[in-house]
């Protein structure tokens, strides 16, 4: 019987945000200390030094993480994004030459404005008193959390399940 090749289970950073522009690693070392990457503004390789990148990169998220991190769908991200309200994010290019438009990615700090807009939509008809019902949108520790990739726990409250957080222990 022959083995079978292990996966890996951990998904590896391809593009990321660094001094609030996007990147695409092209190759890392950890013996080096070395990350060469590709930086989409320069529109050249850049090489950084792979511990300083991995303590000050911010994640690039694709538009399908997004809407599982703020809890809507991507036709009304879309709307949003044409009619002004939301800052467009960077975009990615194909980097053999022709420059081919590719997907966003959004940062960290793209989702924590994307997430103020949307505590001020009202959802649905607009209701007589003016108040604003954002609908089930997430609060800003899960929003967070989601990011993070951390583990939120939810308790039961009667028939609700309310999220409770306790500090990471190190």
């Amino acid at each position: 019987m022959g083995s079978k090749a292990r996966r890996n289970t951990t998904t590896r950073l391809r593009y990321f945000y660094l001094n609030g522009k996007i990147h695409k690693v092209l190759r890392r070392s950890r013996a080096e200390d070395l990350l060469i990457a590709w930086d989409y503004q320069l529109g050249k390789r850049v090489a950084y030094n792979l511990t300083d990148v991995n303590k000050n990169k911010q994640h690039a998220y694709s538009m399908k993480e997004v809407e599982q991190i703020i809890g809507k769908h991507h036709d009304t991200i879309n709307m949003h994004l044409r009619r002004g309200d939301l800052k467009y994010p960077q975009r990615i290019y194909s980097i053999n030459g022709n420059k081919t438009p590719g997907k966003y990615f959004w940062s960290e700090d793209d989702i924590r404005s994307m997430h103020n807009f949307f505590k001020t939509v009202h959802r649905g008809r607009p209701r007589k008193d003016g108040a604003i019902t954002p609908g089930d949108m997430p609060s800003r520790a899960e929003v967070e959390a989601k990011m993070k990739q951390e583990n939120i726990l939810y308790v039961k409250n009667g028939e609700d399940f309310v999220p409770v957080w306790k500090q990471p222990e190190w």
